[in-house]
């Protein structure tokens, strides 16, 4: 099988997870470069690792890769992107594309007229739990969904989700928010579990967004503490006219309108925690084809994003188009509006991305490789 040819730009905790899957996939995979802006970086680098590096874009692509991965700090994106657009190499591009709405038209005016190939490296929607969700929601198991509460990932990643599970597309919506403080002790972080009684002050933004199909989202999240804590959770309820899925509980009617109360069954590898299959009622909804590999449920999400890339280069068919993340983070963009303005709804309109060809509604399936 030929491989998978792709350069990383970036050196952080992102890139350095994109550099890990090339890793140990190394008969699928070959990352060709990695792309430093700082020579001692490049020193360190160099001792634990036998991938090539780059301080230049030029030396960074004439390793000849098929795409590139731009996993830099969000707020050099656009620039990036722009002079990789000069160069006409296919990217991956981590969230979010840019950060303000003048540059998300920039950068969408500039890949339209150059034809650039561009997708984004949206990984939630293919994290395991939620491509099981998707697919039992897909059979129509709770019927046509009309509302969700969602307390799950933060800002564009949220709308995302939101997008996916109530299957709005790119509909106009009206968005209400409001934001709350509330103290919360820290228990858990990237360097391990926290024992020391700290407490903080933790934003809970709170919106309502009402969809012009009818559709509504109740969203809210503590970014500051909620992904990593003992004491505070992520929780998710999808409601529609036939049943509920509350977290990992799914009430639902059968054919005949009898209730049923059924559980998703998640089998995981105890040391890793990644999962090794989802079941719903007897039915197998996910089972990871790279169990062996012992990724966590993100990497695995990063591997899917990944072959999506490589689905695209290939057929031409998106997996998470630039036009999908340049509509998440208009949302959010607005969303951060509304909370200056409580109770004041604020709009969507119609944006030039809407337009683009081949949009489409729910997830597009990405091949598992």
């Amino acid at each position: 099988m030929t491989k998978i040819r792709y350069a990383i730009i970036g050196n952080g905790f992102r890139a350095m997870a994109f550099l890990r899957i090339g890793l140990v996939l190394s008969a699928q995979f070959e990352v060709t470069s990695v792309f430093f802006r700082n020579k001692e970086k490049v020193a360190e680098f160099s001792q634990t690792h036998s991938v090539p590096t780059a301080l230049t874009i030029k030396e960074c692509l004439s390793t000849n890769p098929d795409f590139v991965v731009i996993a830099i700090g969000r707020d050099g994106n656009p620039e990036m992107v722009k002079q990789l657009i000069s160069y006409g190499i296919p990217m991956l591009v981590e969230t979010p594309p840019a950060m303000n709405l003048n540059d998300l038209h920039s950068l969408w005016d500039i890949s339209i007229k150059q034809n650039a190939k561009i997708q984004i490296a949206e990984q939630y929607f293919l994290q395991p739990l939620y491509e099981a969700k998707l697919k039992a929601l897909k059979k129509g198991i709770l019927g046509e969904v009309h509302n969700l509460s969602i307390s799950w990932a933060h800002d564009y990643h949220g709308v995302s989700l939101i997008r996916r599970l109530l299957g709005v597309g790119f509909e106009k919506a009206q968005i209400n928010g409001k934001n709350f403080q509330f103290p919360v002790t820290i228990t858990d972080s990237r360097d391990g579990i926290k024992t020391d009684g700290e407490v903080v002050m933790a934003d809970r933004s709170r919106y309502t967004i009402e969809f012009e199909s009818g559709k509504v989202a109740f969203y809210d999240f503590a970014s500051n503490v909620q992904y990593r804590s003992k004491i505070r959770t992520r929780h998710l309820n999808i409601q529609g006219v036939r049943g509920e899925m509350d977290d990992d509980i799914v009430r639902s009617l059968t054919k005949d309108n009898q209730p049923l109360v059924q559980t998703f069954q998640i089998t995981q590898d105890i040391n890793t925690l990644s999962t090794y299959s989802i079941n719903l009622g007897g039915e197998c909804l996910y089972r990871n084809p790279f169990a062996r590999e012992r990724f966590t449920d993100d990497e695995v999400a990063m591997l899917r994003c990944l072959l999506g890339m490589k689905e695209y280069l290939l057929t031409g068919n998106s997996f998470y188009s630039f036009a999908e993340g340049c509509q998440d983070n208009y949302f959010f963009l607005l969303m951060q509006e509304a909370l200056k303005q409580p109770y004041v709804a604020v709009k969507t309109e119609v944006q030039p991305w809407n337009q683009a060809k081949k949009i489409t509604k729910g997830a597009v399936p990405v091949p598992l490789g």
